[in-house]
């Protein structure tokens, strides 16, 4: 297979042939967790003192040559590996984060937020504290027309203190879309904008088929990280909202989880609970970590996919079946080791699910069956 290339630019000096192997990371391992910064860790030659050119929120370019994949990131630290006499085979170590670590280091003191859908309102207090060049992209029911304003409110905050990617968090929780990273831009997606993003990629046993990515290892997570039937929701404007499914506390027990969001209303954190009891009703919907590698694949569809696709198949076989079973999953994050002798990427996903039905707003998405649902 043909090995992924990859490219290395200082602003628009490129420091490949510097670069002796890298790490890298973006979002999240679960749909539990928030989003996370993204990080690009270069260990480069520095026998001639080359890491001395490199300074705070210097722009380093990763490019996957091939693709239309390209990241932009800022350097944070240089750690020196000085070997001692001649210095030879001296190393250094580049720390760089992406545009979300950005926005954990933007700070603001009692700044008024005023209320306002949640997708605009980040974009609206926050853009203007991005690096220059840089901005929040948003996205809704039409991929072409980029604008959204997201599905709910957020609530206004007249004396916010804390940092971008903190209130950011909070409002994806509260929209329970998604949030990815690339080229220049953060892009938040509505959670109206699942659909529009079907599955384009197989990760499978084998390569064999078009748009089939063989994995070398894959781990199948079940029951409790996944499973809810009791979840208290806390809005900065009203109380604490509950809802529990009454038939999965009387078969598993109780299973809860704690939400803290921006919700505008008690309704809409009530409709926010109610949502999370009935996608997460089924402790055997199936979570995935899967690793596949370029000494396998050719990685060209996967990378420029990652751009853009919410969803991806996963084909397996139980141990001593016959037959496969393919699931339909959320791509939440993934991570990639670079070395000389190729590329491991590891891609971290959640039960399709959870994002197939959209209940938080009951004035635009219609009411839940409650009786139904046995609450």
């Amino acid at each position: 297979m043909t090995r992924q290339v990859w490219k290395i630019e200082k602003f628009s000096s490129d420091k490949t042939d510097d670069v002796m192997s890298f790490t890298y990371s973006t979002g999240r391992r679960t749909q539990f967790d928030t989003y996370a910064p993204g990080s690009l860790i270069l260990t480069i030659r520095n026998n001639t003192n080359q890491a001395d050119g490199y300074q705070l929120n210097d722009k380093i370019i990763l490019t996957a040559v091939g693709t239309t994949w390209y990241q932009w990131h800022y350097v944070q630290e240089v750690i020196f590996n000085d070997e001692p006499g001649t210095g030879t085979n001296s190393t250094a170590t580049i720390i760089c984060t992406d545009l979300l670590g950005r926005c954990g280091r933007i700070q603001v003191f009692e700044e008024a937020i005023a209320q306002a859908q949640t997708l605009q309102q980040i974009a609206t207090v926050f853009d203007p504290l991005l690096p220059a060049s840089t901005s929040f992209v948003l996205f809704g029911q039409t991929l072409e027309l980029p604008g959204a304003t997201g599905e709910s409110t957020a609530a206004a905050d007249a004396s916010y203190s804390g940092t971008a990617l903190n209130r950011l968090n909070l409002n994806m929780t509260t929209e329970q879309g998604r949030i990815t990273v690339s080229g220049e831009s953060i892009k938040l997606y509505s959670r109206s904008s699942y659909g529009l993003f079907p599955a384009n990629i197989t990760f499978a046993r084998t390569t064999s088929g078009t748009f089939q990515i063989g994995y070398s290892n894959i781990e199948r997570i079940a029951l409790g990280p996944n499973y809810l039937n009791n979840c208290t929701v806390t809005p900065p404007v009203a109380a604490a909202q509950n809802a529990i499914d009454s038939s999965g506390v009387s078969t598993y027990g109780t299973y809860g989880g704690e939400f803290s969001t921006v919700d505008s209303s008690a309704t809409q954190a009530q409709d926010f609970a109610q949502y999370q009891v009935v996608s997460r009703a089924d402790p055997e919907e199936l979570s995935f970590a899967i690793t596949v590698s370029d000494t396998a694949n050719d990685l060209t569809d996967l990378l420029d996919s990652l751009l853009i696709y919410a969803y991806f198949n996963v084909s397996y076989k139980k141990p001593g079946s016959g037959s496969a079973v393919t699931e339909s999953q959320i791509l939440q994050g993934w991570s990639m080791s670079v070395t000389p002798a190729g590329t491991t990427m590891q891609i971290f996903t959640s039960p399709a699910a959870y994002s197939s039905f959209f209940l938080l707003d009951s004035g635009n998405y219609g009411l839940l069956d409650i009786d139904h649902l046995g609450w």
